[in-house]
This record gives structure tokens, sequence and C-alpha cells, in this order.
């Protein structure tokens, strides 16, 4: 192979970028099939072992798919790659949950924004059913459920795909401690009732497209759970 095209990168690492490059660029798309092995090969100057390497790689972070018999395809699931990635980063970083808190805070804050714009008929509509329901008597267990519900519909409703896919993402990395800590949130009758409160004032000022209205009732609701989290993690450190 020519050396000269490596410009003091590992082999396999030129293979990566010349992947890497061929999507962000646009030229392979989501389930579009690959070239060969040999027609890479012989493209890029390397032996179809570097090749196989790579693609090897590609397949166990998720972003492409080998077929046997059919060839090999851009196949990738942006929720289980991008949860590979921040898992680990979040380990190595030692992120609590106070951080994941924060982000949350801003992706929904971000989220409500949208929505007032462009939230559909239906989507408030769903959203009403889920705080009736919330105002029957309930454990805090059923009731932390539709919250997280309430919350899934709101961010869906600013129809950003990258704010939904970080909401789910961060619901997927921590949907445990998320659930016990609202579940202990609604166990305080009080607390539980400012909370029910604030998301119908939400719920109001979104169908009404009042966004004064709106970030008031978001920031009323998150100072409650902000509250209750400081504590939380007072009593842990």
């Amino acid at each position: 192979m020519d050396n000269s095209k490596l410009n003091g990168q590992k082999t396999y690492e030129y293979v990566f970028h010349y992947f890497s490059e061929q999507i962000l660029s646009g030229k392979l798309k989501l389930n579009d099939k690959i070239p060969t092995e040999r027609e890479i090969a012989d493209k890029l100057g390397v032996s179809r072992n570097s090749i196989r390497e790579v693609m090897h790689m590609l397949e166990i972070t998720g972003l492409i798919e080998c077929m046997q018999g059919s060839g090999n395809y851009v196949r990738c699931d942006p929720m289980e790659y991008m949860l590979k990635s921040v898992n680990m980063v979040m380990a190595l970083m030692e992120i609590d949950a106070s951080e994941i808190f924060n982000i949350r805070i801003g992706y929904e804050y971000a989220a409500v924004r949208l929505a007032i714009e462009t939230a559909k008929p239906e989507e408030l509509e769903e959203m009403r059913l889920i705080l009736q329901k919330m105002d029957e008597p309930m454990s805090s267990k059923e009731s932390a459920k539709l919250d997280a519900e309430f919350h899934h519909k709101l961010v869906s409703a600013s129809h950003n795909r990258m704010l939904i896919l970080y909401n789910s993402m961060l619901y997927n990395l921590m949907d445990q401690f998320i659930e016990n800590f609202r579940t202990k949130i609604l166990k305080n009758k009080m607390r539980a009732e400012l909370l029910r409160r604030s998301h119908w004032a939400l719920y109001h000022a979104l169908t009404e497209k009042d966004l004064q209205a709106a970030m008031n009732a978001f920031d009323k609701h998150y100072r409650i759970v902000q509250d209750q989290l400081d504590k939380m993690m007072q009593k842990e450190s």
C-alpha cells in the first residue's frame, strides 16, 4: 500500500476515519449497503484484513450490521450507541445524580419553549388524560410512573429529535434512581399536591401558548424537586 496516504496514522485509524467521513458527509446513510471489503480495500490501498477489523469494531459499537450472505449495512441505533458511550463516560468521570438532574432541567426547559409552539392538540389531550389519572387516589409508585409519562409526553411535544433522544437516554441510564426518587417525593402529600398543581399550570400554559406562564410553572416544579434532591444528596454524603 501507499504509506503516504496514512499521514502517520495506523492503518485501522485510517480506515475508521474513512468510514466516519463517509457517514458524516452523508455519503453513507442509515440502511445503506456498505461497499464490499474488496472494493474498500482497493479504494484505500489497504489489506482486506484491515477493513475486516474495522468492520468488526463498527459492528460491536452498533454502527453497522453484518448480514451473512447479504453484506454490511449502516444500522446505527442512536439510543444503543449513545447509551454505550455515555455509560462509560459517566463511570469514568463519576458523574452523580445531581449533575444528571441539572442536564434534565436544561433540556426540559428547552422542550417547554419549543412545545409552546409545536405541541399538537392530540399531544396536549394525552397530557391532560395523564394528569387526570394522577388526580385520582393511587400509590406514590403508580403516581411516579404517570409523572414520568407526563414528562416524556412533554419532551416529545417539542418535536426536537435530539431533545427526545437525550430524554430517553437519561431515563435509560438512571431509570431505577429516577423511579425511586419520584416515589419518595410523591410520598409527601404536601409536595405531591404542589407538583400536581405545577403540572396542571404547565399544561394550561401550553394549551394557551403562554410562554411566561409555562416558564413560571416549570420553575416552581423544579424548585420543589431540586430541594428534595439536595436533601437526599446531603444524607448520602
